[in-house]
């Protein structure tokens, strides 16, 4: 038991060191009994050992950076010195040395280092590193890790290799700063903050297929970041980054972007550190506080109910925006804020960071770190989802819709890290690494509205207008902590190095949400909100037993076991074999609902199916504990012995984690905390409802919609589960590449991936029949009459595995290293990646069914993701210039080119009565295999705003200049099928060093930086925009509404789903009128910051 706590290693544990290894040699062969000493001169640390029987030796856990000093002795030979070497973060330096005979020796031999950071024995698959040169000369307006990460051939934003961002793990000196629960596209916790200063970052290391077998936790990539320590030097920094007004861009073209000089954000911070004492004890501070004032809402109402999505002019009119804040303050009292001229949303974060580093003996050493980080700030309401039993509608600020200011919600963020590490060589050939780390995170949604129902209102069968307290923000609070304990047992045995392990990492999840809290309604039109018609749709979630904040709890844990065998097979040629085995513990236990196990649900649907199999639901229980192999094999081949061309590579299993709100939304719906979420759509239960400004009299007065006891399922819930077979995600990742040296120190990098999923991640609704009808003509695909199993239900999710994915990248890099002030590197990357989903949703329901399909939303179409781009350029150079002894410029250029994004063709509506707007688009092999029908005008049924034929005709020529559809004339979109438009960016960052010496080792010195992103735009308002497409929602294209002629609701018309009686589907264009489809059926400049220039002026003395 003693030896296996010795080996335990936590899988957060990413790389926190390097090492040295190499082989002592002298005319006959291995120096046996060498003594090897390797002292970082900076803080006077040093790290020894003696060479085993094959002349080897292995330093770990040293620190990373430099310089180092190497010195080799052993009787009767002269002393081989090695200077200047620099450690890269998880970097095993090869360091050889040949000794001569002191009789033939002129004494100490003394030798400069070299080791080129691609052409190295340690480099087996995709990966990167940047230094804290590289940070600190780099354009980076955020200042953010990002920033770093994008140099990443194979990234596409927060993506890797063609996977969800989500996907990644992210460490800080080893420990998780993970946005494990997964409620936003953050990958980090903290907010818009980042959770650690830029200044106190030493290195970022990018690993996408390490077949390390020690790093684990992800199917995406491993991002590392290592902080700066003290040394024997007193050495700090104070520095202040200011963004005023002036420093962003306004001018996308010829227009003006709303409020783009409303944007402006300062940064004030200090580091220090030195030594306590010297040669044993330092410490390293870093604070940092951070404001930002930005624009929030640039879209504005209409005055004549036109839309112009290149002017950001919404359809929503003054005039009834006015006559709803009117009614809603002189009925209810109710201030549901701005409908224009918008406040500005302001936020500000700080961040703490210390570190000690304790030198206990030449054997053992320690670091405590510790890191604090709060943030406030401000986010637009929910773009579009409301209840789960509810069809999605188009965004809430869009051309057809905006929302009342006090529907926004804020976030108050908070994560506090402690870690300590203590690296110990027992032996010459046995080293230790434990790692203990702590790290609390908690997220609270805030609001200015007061409790008040959040209220959507339609207009033409669409998204008008919204206000509210916002749906998912009432006493949502998460919190979660993760405990994680590393002890890496690394043992040298002759060309081998083994290292062992086992592994535990426990997270704590509490979850206070209740979707639509404070109760949701959904009305056709502003009259019938006005008039206190019948709702189209409502939905609401309520804690029992007076409880207004109920929330759920999970305790996951993940243990692993490990060994691996780093095989030296000679000095050219090194292969790795590992194999880790992790087990899944669920620690909490879960209370069961008879009523939900009580539906005999439905599950088994494939394409020619003629029945399903019955499907009972469990909440009560967790899925059963498997245990997931992960074996690798990794290779560095030196071909020729010089280094001049190295081959590597390696295969292996890759298994990560996923957000875990999917698990969460089981003790959430399972009605024994709270009520599972409701979702009305019935015009049976809609009839009793009429709108309550109190949710709590609202449930009350309907007991048998809103029972209040544990236990008891109300009707139109929605319940989900986790798949008792799930497996949390796991690839198959091969990885070939070849380095080859060329003139002037570049390097020509040739590096094929490919990844194949095993377990990915997918929900179904086991509450969907088969379908009992096809539709007629070329769009043959099934329709259903009735689309729920049990009809008083909404939906059941399962969240469950499928092995349908795969991504593929092929990248071609020129890399040249850092020498004589110059280092750069261009790289062209192909990525070809499919999969069934990409999940887009916090909650099972809403990942569903914002999912795309032919068919059925539980057996989606193998297609494109949205996380990897076909074609992806990116480059960047960098010129330090010394001058006038007490002058250096630096220049550096950041370059990125690609496609800015994938398009789904799809409708606006549910066309295939499933019951969610989820529908990709059949693209008509000819004009007529479309068939519309006249469209009305949506307040006078007697008015035709377009005739059918003008219709077609206009469809039709859309579909002849649209390549995607022309090329695919006859078929089905596919999701994400169409390319967005190519986009080239360049970021440029300018550094002037002021400097004098004072001593030896003493420089204080002055620097002035300007940081300009797309500087493209600052030459030329129209390069490095950005498009939007006018018929664009969200990543979805919707040319055409399906309507089975109009049906009246509330005094309005309003397109009408269905079939025609001989089952052929009829529609409508996406549009007011002919012109106004021309117009959007194109792409425009996004009018937005994100189009437009910006800088960032920086001063910062260096001590």
């Amino acid at each position: 038991m003693v030896f296996f706590l010795l080996l335990a290693t936590v899988v957060n544990a990413q790389m926190t060191t390097s090492s040295m290894s190499g082989r002592v040699t002298d005319n006959e062969g291995a120096v046996i009994g060498a003594t090897v000493v390797a002292t970082h001169t900076p803080s006077g640390t040093t790290y020894g050992t003696v060479t085993n029987v094959d002349g080897r030796y292995n330093l770990s856990g040293m620190r990373i950076g430099g310089p180092y000093k190497v010195e080799v002795s052993y009787i009767g030979y002269g002393t081989s010195i090695t200077e200047d070497i620099t450690l890269r973060l998880g970097e095993n330096y090869v360091n050889n040395v040949t000794l001569r005979e002191e009789t033939v020796s002129l004494g100490e031999v003394v030798v400069t280092a070299f080791q080129n950071p691609i052409l190295n024995s340690d480099r087996t698959g995709a990966s990167m590193n940047v230094s804290s040169r590289e940070i600190g000369t780099l354009p980076s307006i955020n200042r953010s890790i990002t920033d770093f990460t994008r140099l990443t051939p194979q990234s596409n934003g927060n993506s890797f290799a063609g996977r969800d961002g989500r996907m990644n793990t992210i460490t800080i000196d080893g420990s998780a700063f993970n946005n494990n629960f997964g409620l936003s596209s953050n990958p980090m916790p903290g907010g818009n903050a980042q959770p650690i200063s830029l200044d106190a970052i030493d290195e970022i290391a990018v690993n996408i297929a390490p077949f390390d077998i020690t790093m684990s936790q992800f199917t995406g990539a491993s991002i590392n970041a290592v902080t700066k320590s003290g040394t024997n030097t007193f050495k700090g920094s104070a520095y202040t980054f200011l963004r005023p007004k002036t420093f962003t861009g306004e001018k996308v073209g010829d227009l003006i972007v709303p409020g783009a000089r409303e944007r402006s954000a300062q940064t004030y911070g200090v580091t220090v550190g030195g030594p306590i004492i010297k040669n044993k004890l330092f410490f390293f501070l870093s604070g940092e506080i951070e404001k930002e004032i930005s624009p929030s809402n640039s879209w504005v109402p209409s005055t004549d109910g036109k839309s112009d999505t290149e002017k950001k002019i919404s359809r929503t009119t003054e005039a009834d925006l006015q006559k709803v804040s009117d009614h809603l303050m002189q009925k209810y009292n109710y201030n549901p804020g701005k409908y224009k001229d918008f406040d500005n949303f302001n936020s500000k974060n700080h961040k703490l960071m210390a570190r000690l580093d304790w030198n206990i003996s030449d054997n053992h050493r320690f670091t405590l770190r510790y890191n604090d980080v709060k943030s406030n700030n401000d986010v637009l309401t929910n773009f579009n989802s409301g209840p789960s039993g509810l069809p999605r509608m188009s965004g809430r600020i869009s051309d057809k819709s905006i929302a009342f200011q006090n529907s926004f919600y804020g976030f108050e963020n908070t994560v506090r890290s402690l870690a300590g590490e203590i690296n110990s060589a027992f032996t010459n050939n046995l080293s230790n690494k434990l790692l203990v780390s702590y790290t609390a995170i908690k997220d609270t949604r805030t609001s200015n509205s007061d409790i008040f129902p959040f209220v959507d209102i339609m207009s033409g069968g669409d998204q008008y207008m919204s206000f509210g307290y916002e749906l998912f923000s009432y006493n949502n609070e998460v919190k979660n902590n993760t405990l994680s304990i590393v002890n890496n047992l690394v043992y040298s045995l002759g060309s081998h190095t083994i290292t062992g392990g086992i592994s535990y990492d426990q997270m704590y999840f509490k979850n206070a949400y209740m979707r639509e809290a404070t109760s949701y309604y959904r009305y056709n039109s502003v009259d019938d909100f006005i008039n206190n018609a019948q709702p189209a749709g409502f939905g609401i979630t309520y804690g029992y037993g007076g409880n207004d904040a109920p929330g759920v709890e999970l305790s996951f844990g993940l243990g692993a076991l490990y060994m691996q065998d780093e095989w030296r097979v000679n000095d050219n040629f090194k292969l790795t074999a590992g194999l880790r085995a992790e087990l899944p513990f669920y620690l909490n236990k879960l209370d069961n609902n008879p009523a939900i196990s009580a539906y005999a649900f439905k599950d088994g649907w494939v394409d020619g199916a003629t029945q399903l199999h019955d499907y009972k639901m469990d909440v009560g229980t967790w899925p059963k504990a498997k245990i997931q192999i992960s074996p690798r094999l990794g290779f560095n081949w030196d071909v020729k012995g010089d280094r001049s061309l190295q081959v590597r590579g390696g295969t292996g299993l890759f298994t990560g984690l996923l957000p875990f709100v999917w698990f969460t939304n089981q003790p959430n719906g399972s009605g024994m905390i709270q009520s599972p979420e409701i979702s009305i759509s019935s015009a049976a239960d809609l009839a009793k409802i009429r709108f309550n400004p109190d949710y709590k009299a609202q449930i009350a007065a309907h007991p048998d919609l809103f029972p209040q006891t544990p236990g008891v399922l109300p009707r139109n819930s929605s319940v989900a589960q986790v798949d008792k077979n799930f497996k949390m995600p796991q690839v198959w990742r091969t990885n070939i590449a070849a380095d080859i040296a060329l003139p002037y120190n570049m390097i020509l990098t040739l590096e094929a991936l490919y990844s194949k999923d095993i377990n990915a991640v997918m929900q179904r609704n086991v509450n969907m029949p088969l379908p009992d009808k096809t539709i007629t003509g070329a769009d043959n695909r099934p329709y259903w009459s009735t689309n729920r199993v049990i009809g008083d239900l909404s939906t059941a999710m399962i969240l469950s595995n499928t092995n349908k994915g795969y991504q593929t990248s092929l990248t071609a890099q020129l890399t040249k290293n850092f020498s004589n002030g110059l280092s750069g590197m261009v790289a062209y990357t192909y990525n070809l990646a499919k999969d069934v989903t990409t999940n887009p949703g916090s909650t099972a329901a809403s990942a569903w069914q914002a999912n795309t399909v032919v068919s059925y939303l539980n057996n989606p179409e193998l297609s494109y993701t949205s996380f990897a781009m076909p074609h992806r350029l990116v480059g960047s150079v960098s010129y330090r210039l010394n001058y006038a002894k007490n002058f250096a410029t630096t220049f550096s250029l950041f370059y990125s080119g690609s496609h800015q994004g994938r398009s789904t063709y799809a409708y606006t509506n549910d066309m295939n009565g499933d019951g969610f707007a989820s529908d990709l688009m059949y693209i008509p092999k000819s004009k007529d295999e479309v068939q519309f029908i006249d469209a009305l005008d949506a307040s006078d049924n007697t008015k035709v705003i377009m005739t059918a034929a003008q219709q077609a005709d206009a469809f039709w020529g859309y579909v002849e200049n649209t390549p995607y559809l022309n090329k695919n004339k006859g078929k089905y979109a596919e999701r994400f099928g169409d390319l967005e438009p190519w986009i080239n960016r360049f970021d440029v960052k300018i550094l002037q060093d002021i400097f004098t010496n004072f001593g030896i080792d003493r420089r204080y010195t002055l620097q002035v930086s300007l940081d300009i992103i797309n500087v493209g735009n600052l030459l030329n308002s129209t390069w490095g925009v950005y498009k939007t497409h006018g018929l664009g929602n969200y990543d979805r294209i919707r040319p055409l509404t399906q309507a089975n002629g109009y049906r009246l609701s509330g005094g309005k018309w309003v397109p009408k789903n269905g079939l025609q009686p001989d089952g052929r589907s009829t529609y409508v264009l996406n549009a007011s009128s002919i012109d106004d489809f021309n117009k959007k059926a194109q792409w425009n400049n996004s009018l937005s910051t994100g189009s437009t220039w910006g800088m960032l002026l920086g001063f910062k003395f260096i001590f």
